[in-house]
Parts: C-alpha cells; sequence; structure tokens
C-alpha cells in the first residue's frame, strides 16, 4: 500500500502473472476504483492524497501483492514519472517481480494534460572531439627494454603479480604488474 499526493494518470504496462492482476485506488471519503490488469488500461486520479494497491486472483479472492516496488521518480519527456512493478508471490530464481507494471504520471492542476517540468537547453561540445592514443605506454624500469623494443641477447623480460595462480593452486593477489628482468640464458 503507497500513498501518494496530487492528480496522476496510471497506466498499466505490462502484465506477467499466472493470476489475474488489478491495482485499487482509495481516496478518503470516495469509492475504491478498480484498474484492470490489463496492458493500456488507464485511470485518472483527480485528489489530493490517494493510496494505491496492487492485488492478485488466487482461489477466488483478491490478494494484496507480496512486494510492490516503487522506482524513483523520473522526468520523461519532461514529466514527472515513476514506475511501480510488484510481485504476487516468491518463487525460487525468479527476480524478475513484473507480475503487474504501472506508470504514473503527475498530471497539471486541473487538467488531464501531464506536468511538463522546465528543461534546460540541451548540452552543446564547447571542444572538437580528439582521438585518444591506441594504447598507453607501458611502465618502463631502469633494468628492462622500452616497450616494442626486442630484449638484449641473455636478458628475459616477465611481468609478475598479474593476479594468476602461485604454486600450489592458490590464488595469488592483484596487484601492479611489476617487470623483472633477469641476464643470462633461458631454457624455459
Amino acid at each position: 500500500m503507497a500513498w501518494y499526493q496530487g492528480a496522476s494518470r496510471i497506466t498499466v504496462t505490462a502484465v506477467e502473472g499466472r493470476f489475474p492482476q488489478r491495482a485499487v485506488v482509495s481516496v478518503r471519503g470516495a469509492a475504491p476504483v478498480e484498474i484492470p490488469g490489463e496492458v493500456g488500461a488507464v485511470h485518472v486520479v483527480r485528489a489530493e492524497r490517494w493510496e494505491l494497491e496492487l492485488e492478485h486472483r488466487d482461489q477466488g479472492g483478491w490478494c494484496p501483492n507480496v512486494r510492490a516496488v516503487q522506482g524513483r521518480w523520473q522526468e520523461i519527456g519532461g514529466v514527472p514519472t515513476q514506475v511501480v512493478h510488484s510481485r504476487n508471490l516468491d518463487r525460487v530464481g525468479d527476480r524478475q517481480g513484473r507480475n503487474l507494471v504501472l506508470r504514473i504520471e503527475r498530471l497539471a492542476p486541473g487538467g488531464d494534460a501531464p506536468t511538463t517540468v522546465p528543461t534546460a537547453p540541451a548540452a552543446q561540445r564547447t571542444t572538437a572531439a580528439h582521438r585518444a592514443p591506441a594504447a598507453p605506454a607501458a611502465p618502463r624500469t631502469s633494468a628492462g627494454p622500452a616497450a616494442g623494443t626486442p630484449a638484449p641477447g641473455g636478458v628475459r623480460t616477465t611481468t609478475s603479480g598479474s593476479g594468476g595462480t602461485a604454486s600450489g593452486g592458490a590464488s595469488a593477489p592483484a596487484g601492479p604488474a611489476r617487470t623483472a628482468t633477469t641476464a643470462g640464458s633461458w631454457n624455459g
């Protein structure tokens, strides 16, 4: 059960349940209004304060859904909008929670048109786009060769600390790469 303030338009945008779904709008001093759980169903609420309940029909009676998740209010096309989705039953492995999905839009006082919120002018680029370098340069140590140059004979360059496995199969702690050089022959 969620409370709302002000005139709003409620639209059913999705229904994905095994049970019939509905939304019920209650305004103090007035009869509750049922919004059928059919995609495209619309109801306009004209009240200062109202309550919204999401329900499903099970074994001949209407039961409250176990969860109704209210998204945060966002401006879509300059209109304050909220998406509410519900779940009628919890099932193992089912994380959708989309048995009934509603879109709630705030209306302008005294009308059916959504309230539009003044928007900031569109952002404009003030600098020219530049391509990023293909790859960052590898760090260089005083003992190792520069990146992209062949190692002198008898010198092997290796990198350690890349998050691989240490001896014994245990996971080594990830850390910054370190370059090490060894002189002499390598029989690998």
